[in-house]
Order: structure tokens, then C-alpha cells, then sequence
């Protein structure tokens, strides 16, 4: 499991009601558990979450009356883990703090009086080569005569007898223990999977470089739907959304947000369209809203999903049309059950959507009031949403959604799953204002504020 997947856990946790604090309690508590038949035991702490489950540990192992000394690296701790410290403090545990590497010298020292050291110092979050002081200190602990331990992961070249791993193996051979991480936080979508999709921005970026989004929609009797998926998928953080529909629907809209370019065909897609679609410039692809399921237009979409290798997601009036043999991979589907049915002539359940998701290895998206969403062998299911939202036009959202964040670089299935729950947040958050009234225009506009409160769980 890697760092991302550990804190989209982590975020999810917190949304469940699951605080930082208590999952540290509990990793603290079975890392000293495990190291209970030691009598002396050096304990060093990192100032991440990692160095906080250490500091729990120790404070477990003192309360068994075992002889304990924090060593703790200089920096500035997380929340949790600074809270643990104040606690351990408060107990008079001793605590020496680590400065530089000259401070490896006495530590091997040190260690001659323990027979147990425990390695909290970086955990899943440790990026690139092991720095100083922590390289001379993991050093200076291999060289000592003690059993050594890792908390979830071991510390770069830390010479790990045992490691302790939290609800899911990091390494090799390392025991598992449960610190209490429900299964729901890894099943339900949640904040986490909103924060792993969403590119993070540093300040040295360029127009497009957070996806340009192409869209294809639209016809005769349907020109603001296209208009819906374009003004969702900038509200989720693309820099670029161009519209490709047929020059009647051009006409009819007019935003300056988006870049508008109507296409040969006047009234509905057709075959002569394909060659300007494919060939645009675009890092995702919507298809199929407001599109109308004319014979020509469905001949246009199968040669389109055919040809374009990016991701596309096929919504709407393109799912009617979509020939079976054409779902692949690159394809992120999104049915409410009748349409479901209508493609793969079964009816829509959990069983059928992981069937033909593992069968075709399109990720699937199909709404009810759960979401269920798969690819492959992955299933995970959305709970956002109300009843309100089965107004007209949330599904282009949810659309724009998706392909947002599939444009921005985002894997399909992270992609359906977080959008999945950023919509549904967005409509909760619309509907707790407008209620019945509640517009497809009005979940768009609550999208940053379902963002934010995604980001509040980080």
C-alpha cells in the first residue's frame, strides 16, 4: 500500500467519524503489545504520524513497567502526534531530542543498556534517500546488539527483525495487526479519493497543464447539455473545455468560459464529424450528452470510442448508441440501471456491474442511490446524494465531472470514484439550501464547496 492509498484511508476514516488520535491509540498499543517481552526498549520517533504511533507505544510500554527512552527528531510534529508527545510529557517519560548526526555517536552508546529499538521515524509517507541525522541514526541502531522493529514500514535501510504493519502488509513478512480501520473506509468513496484525483498545484503552472477536456454533445432538440458537462468540468479544476457539437446547438450557446466550435453537421452528429473530433487536442474525451441516437450519429460514436486511445467518458445518448464490442479500457461508462440493461441486456445489479467491468475493463459508473463503481477486479460504492438530484441535468454533471478529473491526469476508476462523491456532495450541499428546487445548474455551483469540504478530512 502506498502513501497515497494510506492517507486516502486515513481522510476517509476521519469522514466516518474515525479521528487520527484514536487509529494512532490503537497502532501505539499493538506495536508495544508486540514488543512486550522486552524489558528495556528504546523508542525512535520521527515527527509524523509514524514517530506519533511510536510515542504511543512508549507511553503503553512504560505503563507495563518497562524501561523506556523516547529519542525524538527535531522539526515541527503533526497535530497528532504533538498531542501524544504533550501526553507522554505529562507522564515523565524520558525524552532525548535527536539534533544531528553527531547525536549518532551517543546513541550507539546508549543503546548498549536496551534490548528492543523500535523505529517510528518515517512510516508509508518517506520520499527519496534517507537524510541526515535519521541515515546516522538508523546506522547507529543496525550496529547495535537489540531486536529491532519497524512501525508499518521500515525506515530506508533500517535492519527491521520484525515489522509491525497496520491493517495491510507494507512489506514482506511483516505482521498485521487491526487498529481499528473500518472496511467502509476503503469500500465507500470519500474525501480521500477526492484529494488523490484532484491535481495539486505549486504555483509554476501553465495554461493547460490541468487538462484540456473535450466535449461532444449536443443536436437540434438538445444544445444545454453540452453547456451542463463544460461548466462542471471547469468547477472541478480543468483549465481548458472545448465543445465540439453540431453548428445548429453551436449557435445556441454562448458562454465565454467555453471554447465553442461547431462541427460540420448542422443538426445531429454524423460521420463527416469524426475526423475533427479525433483529431483535436485534448487529454480527455465526453461523449454523448444531448447527442440524439440518430442511425448517423450512432455510427459516429462507435467510430469515434474506437479511435481515440485517451479516456472518454460515454454518458447519456452515446451509452444507447454504444456498440458492446466497443467498451475497452480507455472507456469510463456511466448508466443509470435502464440503460445498464439496454447495453449489456442484463439488469443492472452489483453481481452484472462487476461482471462486465471485469469482462471488459471499462470502469463502470452506475448511479442509484448507491453508485456502484468498478473496474476489474476494484469495486467501490458512493453514498452522496439525495433525492432532489433527480432532476434534469445531474447526470451531465457528474459527467463533467469525471472527465475533469480524468483530464487532468487522474486513472479512470479514481476518477468515477471521486466524482462520484464530489457530485453527490455537491448536490447534498445544494439541496440543503434549495431543497425541490434544486437545479442541475445549482450542484455546479456547489462544487468548490464540496472541494473544500473534501479538503477539511486532509
Amino acid at each position: 500500500m502506498s502513501a497515497l492509498e494510506t492517507q486516502i484511508i486515513d481522510m476517509n476514516c476521519r469522514y466516518l467519524g474515525i479521528s487520527t488520535l484514536q487509529l494512532m491509540e490503537n497502532a501505539g498499543k499493538e506495536v508495544a503489545r508486540e514488543c512486550s517481552r522486552f524489558e528495556r526498549v528504546a523508542v525512535f520517533c520521527g515527527c509524523g504520524n509514524n514517530g506519533g504511533d511510536g510515542l504511543v507505544a512508549a507511553r503503553h510500554l512504560s505503563g507495563m513497567g518497562k524501561k523506556v527512552q523516547v529519542y525524538l527528531f527535531k522539526g515541527n510534529l503533526t497535530t497528532a502526534a504533538e498531542k501524544n508527545l504533550r501526553v507522554i510529557e505529562k507522564c515523565d517519560l524520558p525524552i532525548e531530542t535527536i539534533n544531528d548526526s553527531s547525536d549518532a555517536k551517543r546513541i550507539a552508546h546508549d543503546l548498549k543498556n536496551f534490548d528492543c529499538a523500535i523505529d517510528a521515524i518515517t512510516g508509508v509517507g518517506m520520499k527519496g534517500e534517507l537524510r541526515e541525522p535519521a541515515k546516522s541514526v538508523v546506522d547507529a541502531v543496525n550496529s547495535a546488539d537489540v531486536f529491532r522493529v519497524a512501525v508499518d514500514v521500515p525506515t530506508g535501510h533500517f535492519s527491521a527483525d520484525a515489522v509491525i504493519s497496520f491493517h495491510t502488509p507494507k512489506v514482506s513478512g511483516a505482521k498485521v495487526v487491526d487498529i481499528g480501520i473500518p472496511r467502509e473506509a476503503e469500500t465507500f468513496c470519500g474525501p480521500g479519493d477526492v484529494f488523490a484525483a484532484i491535481m495539486k498545484r505549486t504555483g509554476c503552472e501553465h495554461k493547460g497543464d490541468f487538462g484540456r477536456l473535450l466535449v461532444v454533445g449536443g443536436c437540434q432538440e438538445y444544445s444545454g447539455t453540452p453547456l451542463l458537462v463544460a461548466n462542471a468540468a471547469l468547477a472541478a479544476g480543468v483549465d481548458l473545455v472545448v465543445v465540439k457539437c453540431p453548428s445548429y446547438a453551436a449557435q445556441k450557446i454562448s458562454d465565454p468560459n467555453i471554447i465553442v466550435n461547431p462541427l460540420e453537421s448542422e443538426f445531429y452528429l454524423s460521420s463527416g464529424d469524426v475526423e475533427s473530433i479525433v483529431n483535436s487536442d485534448f487529454d480527455a474525451l465526453v461523449i454523448g450528452n444531448g447527442l440524439g441516437v440518430k442511425p448517423e450519429t450512432k455510427k459516429a460514436v462507435n467510430e469515434i470510442v474506437k479511435r481515440v486511445k485517451k479516456p472518454v467518458v460515454v454518458d447519456a445518448d452515446a451509452i444507447k448508441i454504444l456498440d458492446g464490442k466497443n467498451i475497452k479500457q480507455h472507456l469510463i461508462l456511466t448508466p443509470h440501471s435502464r440503460e445498464f440493461t439496454a447495453l449489456f441486456k442484463e439488469d443492472a445489479s452489483l453481481e452484472s456491474v462487476k461482471k462486465y467491468a471485469e469482462k471488459t475493463g471499462a470502469t463502470i459508473l452506475l448511479k442509484g442511490q448507491a453508485d456502484i463503481i468498478a473496474q476489474g477486479t476494484s469495486v467501490r460504492f458512493n453514498k452522496t446524494g439525495n433525492p432532489f438530484m433527480t432532476v434534469g441535468g445531474t447526470g451531465d454533471v457528474l459527467a463533467g465531472i469525471t472527465g475533469a478529473l480524468a483530464a487532468q491526469g487522474a486513472e479512470n476508476f479514481r476518477s468515477a470514484c471521486a466524482a462520484a462523491f464530489l457530485c453527490g456532495s455537491a448536490g447534498d450541499i445544494a439541496a440543503c439550501k434549495l431543497g425541490f428546487s434544486m437545479k442541475a445548474t445549482d450542484v455546479i455551483e456547489a462544487i468548490s464547496a464540496a472541494a473544500e469540504y473534501s479538503k477539511s478530512f486532509i
